[in-house]
C-alpha cells in the first residue's frame, strides 16, 4: 500500500520470533552449533529444516526437491499456505491498517486450503514411508544373506584378528568370518565395490519376536593381517582420504550385537564396540568369575544408538569449531537429558537387575559422559541398577586388557 502504517505492519511482522514460531510448531527442532535443524513446520519430514542463526532466515529441502525459506513471513506463509497479507495478519494479529477485518468466509478458504494442504503432505509423506520400508526390507535381506553365507570365526582371519587384541570370541556369539566380503563406497553414480576380503561379521539384532529378536543388520571389520592392527586400510578412490574399516548397514537404531548369549540374565554389560565388550568379558571372566555368572554382554553397535536422543544440547566446555565463514564457534554437543520421543532403547531383558555401561577413556570425556547419563537415565526402571564403568583416561577397554598381560 505505500503507507507508513503499513510499512510499520509488515515491519513488526517481520519482526516476530522466527525460532518461537518454527518450534512451536515442529518441537522436535533442536539446536545444534550454528542453526535449528529438525522436522519442517509446514511439510515435516526428519531433518530437512534448518534456522541460520547467523542470518536468521530458514531453509526447508522439501524431501529433495528445490529448497526454499526465507525470513518469518516466508515461514508462515509455507506452513499455512497463505499469501504475504494474510501471514502478516496471523503474525501481528491484525489487518492491514485501513483493511477490514477478516470475514468468516475469508478465514473459512483459508482453513480449507490449509486442510487440503496438509492432506496432501500426510499422502506424500506416506507414500515415500511405504516405499522406505521396500527398500529396508530388501537391504536387510541382502544383509542376512551375507550373513548366512559366512563361516565359523574358528580358524579364521577374524580369529587371527581378534587374538591380537587378546581376545577370543565367546561361544554362540553371534559373530563369523566372511572371506571376501564386499566394500561397499557411495559416489557420483551410486555404490560401487571397492574391495572384497576377509570381514569379521557381527549380526546386528533389532527388537522383536522370539527371545533373540528380529535379524536387523550386518556390522562388518574388514581385515588385513599385513597391517600393523589388523584392520583393512582403503583410500577413497575420489579423495584419497582413508575410509572406516568398520561398518554398520541396515537398521541400527535399538539394535545390539549377542557377544555372551544368556537366557534370562540378570545381569548385563552393554559397550559401544565389540572389542570394547570383548574385552570387559576377558578380564572379568579372569578376575570376577562369579560377575560373569548369569552375565549377558552385548554391543550397541554405537554411543548414540545405546543413549538416543537428547532433548537439547549444550555447550562444550573447551571445544570450539570453524564455521563456514572461518570462525571459531562454541561447539554444542547433545545433553545428558533424554528426548521425550528418544524411545526405549535397547530392548533390556526384565530378567536384569544390574546394567553396566561401558565408558571409553580415549574419546572426549564431557560428551561421552553426556551421553552415558542419557543412557543411564533413559533405562532406569524399578528393580534395576543402572552404574557406568570407565576405562582409565586415555584408554579403551581393550588396551587395559593389552597392558595386563604384558
Amino acid at each position: 500500500m505505500g503507507s507508513a502504517a503499513h510499512d510499520a505492519w509488515v515491519e513488526e511482522a517481520r519482526a516476530a520470533d522466527l525460532v518461537a514460531y518454527a518450534r512451536a510448531r515442529s518441537p522436535k527442532i533442536l539446536r545444534t552449533t550454528t542453526e535449528w535443524i529438525g522436522p519442517c513446520p509446514g511439510c515435516g519430514g526428519t531433518d530437512r529444516f534448518g534456522i541460520s542463526l547467523r542470518k536468521s532466515i530458514w531453509s526447508c529441502r522439501q524431501g529433495g526437491g528445490t529448497p526454499i525459506g526465507g525470513d518469518v513471513i516466508a515461514l508462515v506463509q509455507h506452513v499455512e499456505g497463505c499469501d504475504f497479507r494474510t501471514a502478516c495478519t496471523i503474525l501481528t494479529g491484525r489487518r492491514p491498517p485501513g483493511v477490514e477485518p477478516e470475514t468468516e468466509a475469508e478465514r473459512a478458504e483459508r482453513r480449507a486450503v490449509r486442510a487440503a494442504r496438509e492432506v496432501a503432505s500426510r499422502a506424500k509423506a506416506a507414500a515415500a514411508e511405504r516405499e522406505s520400508a521396500r527398500f529396508r526390507e530388501a537391504e536387510r535381506e541382502r544383509l542376512r544373506d551375507l550373513w548366512r553365507a559366512a563361516g565359523p570365526v574358528a580358524d579364521s582371519p577374524a580369529e587371527a584378528y581378534l587374538a591380537r587384541r587378546g581376545l577370543a570370541p565367546p561361544h554362540g556369539a553371534d559373530l563369523r568370518c566372511a572371506l571376501a566380503h564386499p566394500f561397499f563406497a557411495s559416489g557420483a553414480h551410486g555404490a560401487a565395490v571397492l574391495h572384497r576380503g576377509p570381514a569379521l561379521l557381527a549380526a546386528i539384532r533389532g527388537p522383536g519376536t522370539g527371545p533373540e529378536g528380529r535379524f536387523a543388520g550386518l556390522h562388518a571389520t574388514w581385515i588385513d593381517l599385513d597391517a600393523p592392527d589388523g584392520k583393512l586400510r582403503l583410500a577413497d578412490p575420489a579423495t584419497g582420504e582413508c575410509l572406516p574399516a568398520r561398518k554398520a548397514r541396515g537398521s541400527v537404531t535399538d539394535g545390539r550385537i549377542e557377544l555372551v548369549r544368556v537366557v534370562d540374565p540378570v545381569r548385563l554389560v552393554l559397550g559401544e564396540g565389540i572389542e570394547t565388550v570383548l574385552s570387559a568379558w576377558e578380564a572379568l571372566r579372569a578376575c570376577r568369575p562369579v560377575f560373569v555368572e548369569g552375565c549377558a554382554f552385548w554391543s550397541g553397535v554405537a554411543l548414540g544408538n545405546i543413549a538416543g536422543k537428547a532433548a537439547d544440547t549444550v555447550p562444550h566446555p573447551s571445544e570450539r569449531r570453524l564455521d563456514r565463514a572461518g570462525r571459531l564457534r562454541r561447539l554444542f554437543v547433545p545433553s545428558g537429558t533424554p528426548a521425550d520421543d528418544a524411545g526405549p532403547g535397547i530392548p533390556i531383558p526384565p530378567s536384569v537387575r544390574e546394567l553396566w555401561l561401558c565408558g571409553d577413556g580415549d574419546s572426549d570425556r564431557f560428551a561421552t559422559t553426556l551421553a552415558l547419563e542419557r543412557a543411564r537415565r533413559r533405562y532406569a526402571r524399578p528393580g534395576l541398577s543402572v552404574e557406568i564403568a570407565w576405562a582409565p583416561e586415555g584408554q579403551d577397554f581393550n588396551d587395559v586388557l593389552r597392558s595386563a598381560a604384558a
